[in-house]
């Protein structure tokens, strides 16, 4: 049984998008500031966190990172309250991505309703805790599949204000072909999951279609594409404060033309860039310009077509045409 605990009114900013999007980067730069915090893909806590005791950013196995250990009493009286092969069930039935019109016509599934209430009353405990533990006046939130947004706008009194992060689908499909090892094993995982060019394409679609959703939900929604924040973080991040109601990075001592500092933190979940701390270049990533295989990019190209068009992006960038990886200019804002 999970002991009860007040709700407080909760901010939270939601980084909405697909995976391999920059979503880390995005949600470690927003939660420097002073009264923020970057709890990174929440959803995992029970699978990553409690049931693989994934190493924390902070350096320590889950279940000994001093700050989710003291998030796990004050929501629940301790994590061996919690029973998290169940709650990593609930939270996958309730974040299928076929669920999303489940969250306005609950009734098309019998007990769907249930389910999600289930989940918004404890979600709603852990994010008053994490609010708290942290002190934190707003809370950021990487998780990205848009079922969780609806999950989280549910919690009473909260406001839920929603970054879509869009990156070019060629980069991102790239990006999931590519060998790259973990921060912290997953269980016996010890590399990132890879995925099919085409696989990617189709989910990108979905997930972009969701945070769509959102704003037609009438979500506060602001649209940032990665290109343009990696080309001027400054004047994204300038973007982001009106639309946050929050002063994100306001000095040269954490942000100094393309470099940002990166303090430390407790994401236990997210891009293998969680492990990096001090000064990082932000820089992007051209080499799938060239890199990724003819027919591949043909195929996401083709699957992604719409939203490519819709988000400004070049059918055919011109590294892609003269063989010569460089910096594409970024999609309109």
């Amino acid at each position: 049984m999970i002991a009860s605990v007040d709700s407080p009114s909760v901010k939270v900013i939601y980084v909405g998008g697909y995976a391999r999007s920059g979503s880390t980067l995005l949600g470690r730069v927003l939660g420097e500031p002073q009264g923020m915090v970057c709890v990174g893909e929440t959803r995992f806590l029970w699978s990553r966190g409690l049931i693989n005791n994934v190493g924390c950013g902070c350096g320590q196995p889950f279940r000994s990172c001093p700050f989710w250990t003291a998030v796990g009493e004050g929501a629940f009286g301790g994590w061996d309250q919690v029973n998290a092969e169940e709650m990593t069930e609930l939270d996958r039935v309730t974040n299928l991505p076929q669920a999303l019109p489940l969250y306005w016509a609950p009734w098309l599934r019998p007990g769907m309703d249930d389910k999600i209430s289930e989940y918004v009353a404890i979600l709603s405990k852990l994010y008053a805790a994490i609010k708290r533990v942290s002190g934190a006046k707003v809370i950021i939130e990487i998780s990205k599949d848009p079922t969780l947004a609806c999950l989280l706008r549910r919690i009473p009194d909260s406001d839920v204000r929603v970054i879509h992060l869009v990156r070019d689908s060629r980069a991102v499909a790239y990006s999931w072909t590519r060998k790259r090892r973990m921060p912290s094993p997953i269980g016996n995982e010890e590399f990132m999951s890879r995925a099919s060019p085409t696989e990617t394409a189709i989910k990108w679609s979905a997930w972009n279609v969701g945070c769509y959703a959102l704003r037609a939900a009438r979500f506060p929604y602001q649209k940032v594409t990665y290109e343009n924040f990696v080309a001027d973080p400054r004047a994204t991040l300038d973007k982001l404060s009106v639309f946050a109601d929050e002063e994100i990075i306001s000095s040269g001592s954490e942000l100094r033309g393309n470099e940002v500092k990166l303090g430390d933190h407790h994401i236990f979940s997210g891009n293998p860039m969680r492990a990096t701390t001090g000064w990082l270049p932000v820089r992007l990533d051209t080499e799938w310009q060239t890199q990724l295989p003819k027919a591949q990019f043909a195929k996401v190209t083709a699957i992604t077509f719409p939203l490519l068009r819709v988000n400004g992006y070049p059918l055919m960038p011109a590294a892609r045409r003269s063989g010569k990886t460089a910096v594409p200019a970024p999609p309109p804002s």
